[in-house]
């Protein structure tokens, strides 16, 4: 009797364990802010703001989108080309442009701000990109160079993707320079020289930044290919001054390829939660309650 109550105790303690391990693992997903997966169409499954993906025809013109729900030539759903399931196929120029609103979606604050951005892409970037620079992903309620978090591939002949952290113009460069004039190690960047992508398969993305909106030189942002870490800017006064209802999570500019899963997280994701998300097995809905 007293060996079989020791083994039903073990076995409660056993069941505890792994099931507070389990929590402890995916805990990250509480953060969660937004989330699209594609896999039931342009909507994001899971959003603290405007869920609705919106569609305007110019820059200038953004104030005046409209929701966006069917394919058309620039965006459209591809069934069964996901990183699980479905997939979003982006072939699109400079106009239009498309976007979710990022009120409430982003948690910003301007104190003290922290985040993470994931999600996958797949594609060759010096067969499949139009000319031109190209973003799949942007964050900004200004320009690409005024208080924006973006990745971009170059518009060279052999394409470099980038991890870009743009502070306010006149806090990165007072100077007001034109970018060519901006020296490499001034420009608030981080590239992956190395060929990561292909349209073969899927590479996760992923940048995490903390200390932003500190008023000092204390901001970080560290960057993840595939689960890995790649390279941080660090040592910056990170100050982006947003009107968050003018802020927009931009998708597909002058990019094309496949995109999935992008999730946006109130605090910065640590290494090994970054390799969590990319060794996961099924999307992140799995995990939402």
């Amino acid at each position: 009797m007293k060996i079989t109550f020791i083994l039903f105790i073990s076995s409660c303690f056993l069941l505890i364990n792994c099931a507070g391990n389990g929590e402890s693992e995916y805990s990250f997903i509480n953060s969660l802010t937004f989330y699209a997966s594609f896999d039931d169409g342009f909507e994001a499954d899971f959003a603290n703001g405007d869920p609705n993906f919106y569609v305007a025809p110019t820059w200038s013109a953004r104030n005046n989108p409209e929701i966006f729900s069917s394919d058309n030539e620039h965006f459209a759903i591809h069934k069964n080309e996901g990183r699980y399931s479905h997939a979003l196929w982006v072939d699109n120029s400079w106009t239009p442009v498309y976007f979710y609103k990022a009120a409430d979606n982003i948690t910003y604050s301007d104190i003290d701000w922290s985040g993470t951005v994931s999600f996958w892409l797949k594609l060759t970037p010096d067969e499949d990109l139009p000319d031109g620079f190209s973003d799949p992903v942007q964050l900004t309620d200004s320009g690409w160079n005024d208080g924006a978090l973006f990745v971009d591939f170059t518009d060279d002949e052999e394409r470099i993707f980038r991890f870009a952290f743009f502070a306010d113009r006149d806090v990165w460069d007072p100077e007001l320079r034109d970018w060519d004039d901006v020296p490499f190690d001034e420009r608030p960047m981080v590239e992956v020289k190395e060929p990561v992508f292909n349209r073969d398969e899927w590479t996760h993305v992923a940048f995490t930044f903390r200390n932003f909106n500190t008023g000092d030189s204390t901001g970080v942002a560290d960057c993840y290919i595939n689960g890995e870490y790649v390279g941080s800017l660090d040592e910056r006064e990170q100050t982006i001054t947003w009107n968050p209802e003018n802020v927009a999570i931009w998708l597909g500019y002058n990019y094309r390829g496949y995109m999935d899963e992008l999730a946006i997280f109130s605090k910065p994701l640590n290494e090994d939660e970054i390799y969590t998300i990319y060794s996961l097995e099924h999307p992140l809905s799995n995990l939402l309650p």
